[in-house]
């Protein structure tokens, strides 16, 4: 008799106590975050002792990061996991790896042996059991996985307990290369649901920065983090930052899988473990869009048939009151975006619309421009304000007439009144004295390293009233005058950042 096949799902993606108790109980559960970076053991949490082996001594440390998470190298040997007693007739596994991209040929993920007739196991593109084999991918996935496979372990006449023992990442003939970050082996008894695996799914895609392309992201409490239904659209790509302490999960940073775009709580550190901001329990911040969107420029109408060139669409989701408070860091791979990085600007549509009306829109200089890398960093951003639960947001080229427009009707949020910060030790420091003035005004600027500048003060409908130039310098010092009274805007250019300040003459 065929094995039947229950369930399977491969979703290609997307410290605190661990509370197993409180989410479906794993028969095993192995974290590479949870079991120290040099031992031969990889250490079971779930409390029942199932502490693997690695087979050789080639792998000790879980030194390797995936989604700035710990995970293992593995590079031709296995992990051994110990017989697992084994109740249920269907049981659950769920891993989290990524291949290396140089493999081509299918690799093994992991197997376990039921009986000595009864074998179970994944590879990167089949199922494989004693009785059959299920082709569900042509080639392996370039990206990080979360792979679910619910499966009957206990056939007809088998005993009523089994012991199972099980093999990651190797068979007698080829063996797995590239990270594994997680196991975990579910029992699917009455109390089991779809809910409870969707639960288990979500929490290791927001962790490992993984895409669930079938269903919504749900929290340990059934709180529906991410609504596939309703978000459709912008769910090609979605990272997370969240806390649910049921799981252990206290993601501070994702990057998408493309690596186009990063998020941060505060800011964005080498891991997940440097960060010294934290978020209360069951507080998410979900972004979403189409896959490769901020690769892709398309044209942004605005009131008044004001015309941008932007890229990307997306969607940022708050889950909790607490992460409106929060500041968020933003950084954007723009490597294959057209005109000067220093005309881009993240700009945001706190309606959630997508409409982009200038009511509804901030707009967010950036506060660190690596013209080697190509990459803009955006920071201090608040997301959520009015409580909507949902924000748009895209990046865009402006002139300064555009920041005069938009900034006459929206807002224009600097990086600080008077100060800004650049990659590379680049940062500038400015102070514009007195604001407001009469019609005379010094402006100040530091910088750790020398750099020439370029300072130019616009009028409200962005025409350009004073330019002035310094050479190569770490310290600039400009006085100015202006006649007339008015809003005027100084966009202050140096080799690394661009800045924006208002300034009043009355």
């Amino acid at each position: 008799m065929k094995q039947k096949i229950i369930a399977l799902f491969a979703f290609a993606l997307l410290s605190c106590a661990v509370s197993v108790a409180q989410v479906s109980h794993p028969i095993v559960w192995l974290r590479a975050d949870s079991t120290g970076t040099d031992t031969p053991v990889w250490r079971d949490i779930s409390g029942n002792g199932y502490d693997a082996s690695f087979t050789t001594d080639s792998v000790k440390s879980a030194d390797t990061l995936l989604n700035f998470n710990p995970a293992f190298r593995f590079d031709g040997t296995a992990l051994s996991v110990p017989p697992l007693e084994v109740t249920e007739e269907a049981n659950s596994v769920i891993i989290v790896y990524q291949a290396d991209t140089a493999a081509g040929e299918e690799l093994p993920l992991w197997s376990f042996q039921a009986d000595s007739t009864h074998t179970l196991a994944l590879t990167t593109r089949r199922i494989v059991n004693s009785n059959s084999t299920i082709l569900y991918a042509d080639e392996n996935s370039r990206c990080a996985i979360v792979n679910s496979l619910t499966q009957l372990w206990r056939r007809r006449r088998m005993a009523d307990t089994l012991h199972c023992s099980g093999i990651v990442g190797a068979t007698d003939s080829s063996a797995f290369t590239g990270m594994v970050a997680e196991l975990v082996v579910l029992p699917c008894g009455e109390e089991f649901s779809d809910t409870a695996l969707y639960q288990w799914c979500s929490y290791l895609a927001v962790k490992y920065g993984v895409t669930l392309h079938e269903t919504s992201y749900l929290s340990s409490d059934g709180t529906v983090t991410w609504p596939l239904d309703s978000l459709g659209q912008f769910s090609g790509s979605v990272i997370g930052i969240g806390r649910d302490d049921r799981f252990g999960l206290h993601q501070r940073q994702s990057r998408t899988a493309d690596g186009l775009l990063t998020i941060g709580l505060d800011s964005i550190a080498a891991d997940n473990t440097l960060h010294g901001s934290t978020l209360a329990d069951r507080e998410f911040l979900m972004v979403g869009s189409a896959e490769a969107a901020f690769n892709t420029a398309s044209e942004l109408y605005l009131e008044d048939d004001q015309t941008l060139n932007r890229y990307g669409d997306g969607v940022a989701k708050v889950t909790g009151t607490g992460i409106p408070q929060k500041p968020f860091t933003m950084r954007v791979d723009a490597s294959r975006w057209a005109d000067s990085l220093h005309r881009y600007a993240l700009l945001v549509d706190r309606s959630g619309s997508g409409e982009y009306r200038y009511s509804d829109l901030e707009i967010f200089t950036p506060s660190e421009i690596d013209t080697a890398a190509k990459t803009l960093t955006f920071s201090d951003i608040h997301w959520d304000t009015d409580g909507s639960g949902y924000d748009r947001f895209c990046f865009a080229a402006l002139d300064i007439l555009d920041f005069s427009q938009i900034g006459e009707r929206g807002a224009v949020s600097e990086n600080g009144e008077n100060s800004g910060a650049s990659d590379n030790g680049a940062g500038g420091q400015y102070t514009l004295y007195p604001n407001p003035n009469s019609g005379h005004f010094v402006l100040e600027a530091q910088y750790p390293e020398a750099t020439p500048l370029t300072v130019h003060v616009y009028t409200a409908d962005g025409r350009t009233v004073r330019t002035y130039q310094r050479g190569s310098d770490t310290t600039h010092r400009i006085e100015g005058t202006l006649s007339a009274k008015g809003q005027y805007l100084i966009e202050i250019v140096s080799n690394a950042e661009r800045n924006l300040i208002k300034m009043l003459v009355q």
